[in-house]
């Protein structure tokens, strides 16, 4: 290869939609374009909006079959390929070419704790993958087959723009206008972010805060279900299903709190990203919590009854609110790491070719 030629790397994505892993992708992608020759691509749907507003090279394929993958690769001749989380690392692996595979894990779900046909199959792909990058080694070491990529593992984390999401909190849209919140969901409507236990919350808040109002950003599989639930517990005046929202970020600027309810994540960006605005979260105990507010963090919940309990402290007493919000400004100075992760993974790409 021609020293003067960019490194051709192709990202490579199951879903449709925009979240934490996509987001991570957009920024590699905005971070290194000078220096790598990049394309995003995945299955057709929503993310077209916010990769044309980024301006980032796409091909979205109209299924995620090996059909589709293996003509955008044929056509592509990529140096490297990236692939993002399980399915799409199985499927990439199973194609041949010249390329090199590297697999980024993004979150722990609970089926990587024991063999399965998924966890099999992820298995046998070893032979063709280069390096597994994972947001945290506890999560890691959760999955199973973890023994046995340990030597090709890389704790790579996500990485943060600080400065660009306080940019975007910036850029109001004409619908939200001066409106604000006391909670925000936000986060794709299925079962691992379990948004039906933000709409409890609520409801749970509501016998002492009648006039509570909650905004829920993202979309998913549980739209209808998270409707039937506002309905059924009486919550039409406090619940908004805001749907897909390209820049969420004014809307968690204009939140009091921010609650996530997941139950699993590999690495909760978006209480960082709240935590860079300034604004207090609460959280279940996951892996990907624990890693960004720390294991004995205040801000981790054992259940929905604490979880209510700290929400109310945090929406009525000011000094309880005042101590969480410097929780969020203390973490926010110290994790500036734009710069750090990227230069890892312009290593990565260079070493993953010149091996």
């Amino acid at each position: 290869m021609n020293s003067r030629q960019k490194l051709r790397i192709m990202h490579v994505l199951k879903s449709s939609v925009y979240s934490g892993a996509e987001n991570v992708v957009i920024t590699i992608i905005r971070s290194l374009s000078e220096q790598f020759d990049f394309i995003y691509v995945a299955t057709d749907g929503p993310i077209r909006e916010v990769l044309e507003r980024e301006n980032i090279p796409f091909q979205l394929l109209p299924a995620f079959d090996r059909k589709n993958l293996y003509g955008a690769i044929a056509a592509r001749h990529p140096d490297i390929v990236h692939a993002h989380d399980f399915s799409a690392t199985v499927l990439c692996a199973s194609i041949r070419g010249g390329f090199r595979l590297i697999s980024q894990l993004h979150y722990d779900p609970p089926w990587v704790r024991k063999w399965n046909v998924k966890t099999i199959m992820y298995r046998l792909c070893r032979p063709k993958i280069d390096r597994v990058l994972t947001v945290s080694g506890k999560s890691f070491e959760n999955m199973v087959f973890a023994p046995c990529y340990r030597e090709k593992m890389t704790v790579v984390g996500n990485p943060i723009d600080s400065d660009r999401i306080q940019r975007l909190a910036r850029e109001i849209p004409p619908e939200l206008g001066d409106g604000t919140c006391d909670l925000i969901f936000v986060g794709r409507l299925v079962e691992q972010k379990n948004p039906q236990q933000f709409i409890r919350l609520v409801s749970a808040l509501k016998t002492k805060m009648p006039d509570i109002k909650a905004w829920m950003l993202g979309n998913g599989e549980l739209d209808h279900d998270c409707e039937a639930l506002i309905e059924e517990l009486g919550l039409e005046r406090n619940v908004e299903l805001k749907g897909f929202c390209s820049n969420p970020y004014p809307y968690i600027s204009r939140a009091r709190l921010l609650c996530m309810t997941s139950r699993w994540e590999g690495f909760g960006l978006v209480l960082l990203e709240a935590n860079i605005l300034g604004i207090p979260v609460l959280s279940t105990r996951t892996a990907g919590a624990e890693e960004v507010l720390g294991e004995n963090a205040a801000e981790l919940c054992g259940g929905e009854g604490e979880m209510g309990e700290k929400a109310i402290q945090l929406c009525r007493d000011s000094d309880v609110y005042k101590v969480y919000r410097q929780y969020a400004l203390s973490r926010a100075d110290k994790c500036r790491n734009l710069e750090s992760y990227m230069n890892i993974i312009q290593e990565l790409y260079r070493n993953e070719v010149e091996e």
